[in-house]
């Protein structure tokens, strides 16, 4: 996929897989990002030193430049605050690249920012589910059926994007205004009205709860939160936990889901990654043993991380 120019977002290097615990390389196009994990690399690793190097090994891919983002052993010393370095336009090897840049994945273009923090703008280990909701909205249009998705914890809106190329109507669900405006120039960018889709800056619980009781159906839920999320009293936004609340989650997301639409749900919660974990939080959230969908295999580039992330899909 990578050779065939379809793809220009992609990991190049995973960790002990690939033989160096704690150091993994993704390409974005003419950008890549090194990611070193304290405490997990190698002894004396010099990752500002090392940047030259990896960008001599990517150049014949058309990297550019290489960003820095390590990744503290206990990021709560920080105290919120991040590195320069995962802020700085200059990379730690060769020129910048633009601030806001585009990437293709799969048939879309992605907006990428490789120093804008410590994430990108887009989770690429869910790249081939991306590419199963395009080819499930585009089957259910083809027999002229009804492909409405709401994209719950949207962030970017990647999963939106994918929906709306195959003309889905998409409602996306993120408590970050930045995202979600994110998120529109996402949809612009590959040729789609964002005003004929929903945003809504909302708890994706307070939504979920706002559309049942207003009625609304979807013919597919998309479910990839995050972790951990603090919460917010001032916003009445609950703490929210994967490994204490993904039940409750799918329970609430069942809810709005039409006759025999589905639910996509994924998580990278190590403990919730373990075989047959998240199977067992969809089970109790709904009650019963739901009929599975089949997935994508995962990505080529993520072959070797299967315990990284989980994903699983299954009709209400």
């Amino acid at each position: 996929m990578i050779d065939s120019g379809r793809t220009r977002a992609f990991r190049a290097f995973s960790g002990e897989v690939d033989g160096v615990e704690g150091l993994y390389i993704d390409v974005y196009g003419e950008g890549a990002v090194l990611i070193v994990y304290e405490g997990r690399v190698p002894a004396g690793f010099n990752a500002s030193h090392e940047a030259a190097t990896v960008l001599d090994v990517l150049r014949g891919l058309g990297v550019r430049a290489v960003y820095l983002k390590p990744f503290a052993k206990d990021r709560s010393k920080l105290g919120g605050a991040l590195p320069e370095v995962v802020t700085e336009r200059t990379p730690a090897a060769g020129e910048p690249v633009a601030e806001g840049l585009l990437v293709r994945e799969l048939d879309w273009r992605l907006e990428v920012r490789l120093y804008d923090g410590l994430s990108t703008g887009v989770f690429l280990d869910q790249r081939e589910n991306r590419g199963w909701v395009r080819d499930w909205c585009a089957t259910r249009i083809g027999r002229g059926e009804s492909a409405r998705v709401l994209n719950t914890f949207a962030y970017t809106c990647a999963f939106s994007v994918a929906a709306a190329r195959a003309g889905a109507e998409t409602t996306s669900v993120d408590v970050s205004s930045r995202y979600l405006e994110w998120g529109k120039r996402n949809l612009e960018r590959n040729g789609i009205d964002a005003d004929a889709h929903r945003f809504a800056q909302m708890d994706t619980f307070e939504f979920l709860s706002y559309a049942q009781r207003k009625g609304l159906v979807y013919d597919m839920v998309v479910l990839d939160p995050p972790s951990f999320a603090a919460g917010s009293r001032k916003d009445r936004i609950a703490p929210w936990s994967a490994v204490s609340d993904y039940a409750r989650l799918v329970a609430a997301a069942a809810k709005v889901v039409a006759p025999g639409g589905a639910v996509l749900a994924s998580t990278n919660t190590s403990e919730l990654c373990r075989e047959g974990r998240l199977d067992k939080e969809i089970v109790k959230g709904l009650g019963k043993k739901p009929r599975w969908i089949e997935l994508p295999a995962a990505p080529l580039d993520f072959a070797g991380e299967r315990d990284r992330f989980a994903a699983r899909a299954f009709v209400v």
